[in-house]
């Protein structure tokens, strides 16, 4: 006997339980004990004839439903029947397969039926005390509790979880825009594997949470706190009985579709492109806030000066073909005082990065992220900190070392110890966090630190505002006239958007398209580079980053 077998008696078995029982709601118990028994037989025994089988079992459950009756009324809504509160009949069935596959089944249903249910089956509670429990009427609570038992008959019918149940796949998660005060929405998500693979299940279709708590093959009570916990964050949407991930997830498909004709413009416009950035670092280097930093520190502005002018440029074409870049007041206002669009990067559990298939990993870069901070000099001055970067192959920064400090540090910790160093102020060191010194040496290895004569010195350039925005007027100078010159080639990257599931109507466009060219700048600056057209950077990082300072 199989399960599809057992299926195809359903109506016949509940014919014959109608006309035994006499009412419909005891007609269904009896056929669900009946099912219930049959799926717990599956594998144990050679049944020959399925059909005579399942009736002998109902006709049994039938007995044993009348012997329950002479101890204990059933639920039968025909005849507003309740159960009383003692437990001994429910210490018999607790003992049964029967009531362990029904507990089970219990823990998939959504709050709203789940805990009626459990106040009737498991404590015996009456219809009129779980009505003046949940201050609902004894009507509403008789209907969820059909609803219960139907959606219990209809779960125990189907085998629904999915790979995200045995083996998560990885959800990073980015945005542009203004985060939350609380990191939102990187901290909705974090390092949960739960939240990662929930959006992923409700990516492509709404999906009830009944139907998520199955997938991932946890029980609703677990996971109802972090389905309301994204919906309220705004990376989950609520249609109806079902929710769907609110936001743009990206494949290794899309990561990949663009990147061999990427490749191929890289190898083929490089020295072009270079002859005109050649322009920009001409200027910057004869610049009075280029002069007063270290080699080292220079190296990282020319960085920071290429990767902002090489993503500038094609992002301009990009947005070209998006109609327009999206202005920030267009931005959808998100709860805790953010203003962003968040995306994701879907990747298989066991991923490897490193592999030659994904090389296309190499050249992502952040996009440019910014961090301000007020940072107390003494007792009168304070200074206002930005710390501006790109995490790219040329140096991790504060958005890609976070695995690798021995001690957890925000962002304005590590610009204070930056500054302190910088500014000879290492008596205030001790003032931030103890904790710093022990990431010394990883700061050191990253080049963010250097130790010199036997000194340890800030090895990160810090420029004034006045001098942030002049680098900035010069870099959006240069990428003007790369993005005119290049923007057929550019634009032909643009062909091919990231197609989106029909019920997904918030992704702005430019985000469709942001995988289509995200990896040539990186492309163009390593031929740049690998052919001595820019810096070498020794054989140390040159992360680009840079420290922008001003009064408080």
């Amino acid at each position: 006997m199989s399960k599809n077998q057992i299926v195809e008696y359903v109506d016949i078995l509940f014919k014959a339980a109608l006309s035994k029982c006499g009412n419909i709601v005891d007609a269904q118990d009896l056929v669900q004990d009946t099912v219930l028994a049959a799926l717990a037989a599956l594998g144990k025994a050679e049944i020959e004839n399925p059909k005579a089988w399942l009736i002998t079992v109902l006709n049994r459950r039938y007995y044993d439903m009348l012997r329950r009756k002479y101890h204990k009324p059933t639920v039968c809504f025909d005849v507003l029947a309740e159960v009383p509160a003692s437990g001994g009949e429910y210490d018999r069935i607790e003992e049964s397969e029967e009531y362990e596959h029904v507990r089970r089944c219990l823990s998939y249903l959504t709050e709203l039926y789940r805990e009626v249910m459990v106040r009737y089956y498991m404590h015996g509670e009456k219809v009129k005390e779980i009505a003046a429990a949940l201050g609902i009427s004894e009507n509403t609570v008789k209907s969820r509790l059909d609803a219960g038992r139907k959606r219990i008959r209809e779960e125990f019918m189907m085998e629904n979880y999915v790979k995200q149940s045995y083996e998560p796949d990885i959800l990073h998660i980015a945005s542009s825009g203004r985060n939350g005060l609380d990191g939102e929405p990187f901290s909705l998500v974090g390092k949960d594997r739960i939240a990662m693979n929930l959006l992923i299940l409700a990516y492509d279709r709404p999906i009830s949470v009944t139907e998520l708590a199955k997938a991932i093959g946890i029980p609703m009570a677990y996971l109802e706190p972090v389905i309301t916990r994204l919906i309220d964050g705004g990376l989950l949407k609520r249609t109806g009985d079902k929710v769907y991930t609110d936001f743009i997830i990206y494949t290794d498909l899309d990561r990949k579709s663009s990147f061999d004709l990427e490749k191929q413009l890289a190898e083929s416009l490089y020295k072009e492109i270079w002859t005109v950035m050649e322009k920009g670092f001409e200027e910057l280097h004869g610049s009075t806030c280029y002069g007063r930093q270290s080699a080292s520190k220079q190296v990282k502005l020319d960085s920071f000066f290429a990767v902002r002018t090489m993503q500038n440029a094609v992002n301009n074409v990009r947005d070209e073909a998006c109609g327009g870049p999206l202005p920030f007041e267009e931005y959808p206002e998100r709860p805790n005082g953010g203003k962003w669009f968040a995306m994701g990067a879907c990747y298989p559990a066991h991923y490897d990065f490193g592999a030659p298939d994904n090389e296309c990993e190499k050249y992502s870069i952040s996009g440019e992220s910014k961090s301000s901070q007020t940072v107390k000099c003494n007792q009168t001055k304070r200074q206002n900190l930005t710390i501006c970067e790109y995490d790219t192959l040329l140096g991790r920064t504060q958005l890609g070392m976070r695995g690798g400090l021995k001690r957890p540090m925000e962002d304005v910790d590590i610009a204070q110890v930056l500054y302190a160093i910088d500014c000879g102020r290492e008596e205030t060191l001790p003032m931030i966090s103890a904790d710093c010194f022990d990431n010394f040496e990883f700061f050191i290895e990253s080049r963010y630190l250097a130790r010199e004569n036997g000194k340890i010195v800030c090895d990160i350039p810090v420029l004034s505002d006045e001098e942030r925005f002049w680098l900035y007027e010069l870099s959006e100078r240069i990428d003007r006239l790369i993005a005119g010159q290049f923007h057929d080639e550019f634009m032909k990257l643009m062909k091919n958007p990231v197609k989106l599931p029909p019920h997904l109507k918030s992704v702005p466009e430019w985000l469709r398209r942001m995988l289509c060219c995200a990896a040539l700048p990186m492309l163009v600056i390593e031929k740049a580079k690998d052919n001595g057209m820019f810096p070498q950077c020794a054989n140390y990082p040159a992360p680009a980053i840079l420290i922008s300072v001003r009064e408080a």
